[in-house]
């Protein structure tokens, strides 16, 4: 996977630069995602590690912190309203939403590149409906409580 991605909001005024291997390339099923982002279907989340493992190289002043429930908060663009990145913020990780890298959409296709393809379910247990697809799939996060497709536990024997 590129360990190295820049990225924008959808108008370009904020521009921010992630770098490392990431935490996590999931699809996030958990309420606060999908009611935060307006949609019922997985949010695609690419988490930076640390604070060394992103920036924000331009357009900071722009970027509002909004609340969702609980300890998450999300950064939009004042000026298009488009989600930059999310998170707890009392955390290092941030959590960037690949739709907005550079090079992920060619104006043709909005296909995932190879090597952006999100690795697992995560918070499947709050999912709209079942997945049938080969991830990985967690009721909340991994390592512990897999489960199938239907959200049944799979058994660690």
């Amino acid at each position: 996977m590129t360990d190295e991605w820049k990225g924008t909001c959808k108008c370009g005024t904020v521009k921010f630069e992630l770098n490392g291997a990431p935490m996590m390339n999931a699809l996030c099923h958990c309420n606060n995602c999908t009611t935060v982002n307006g949609n019922v279907c997985p949010v695609h989340l690419y988490l930076a590690a640390t604070s060394e493992n992103w920036k924000i190289v331009e357009g900071e002043d722009n970027l509002k912190k909004f609340s969702g429930s609980g300890s998450l908060k999300i950064w939009r663009c004042t000026s298009c309203g488009s989600p930059v990145m999310q998170g707890p913020e009392t955390v290092p990780f941030r959590a960037f939403f690949p739709r907005t890298f550079l090079g992920y959409v060619d104006g043709k296709c909005n296909k995932v590149p190879d090597n952006l393809k999100p690795a697992m379910h995560i918070n499947y247990e709050n999912r709209a409906w079942d997945v049938n697809d080969d991830l990985p799939k967690f009721a909340a996060f991994p390592p512990d409580n897999m489960v199938n497709s239907d959200g049944t536990p799979i058994s660690k024997d």
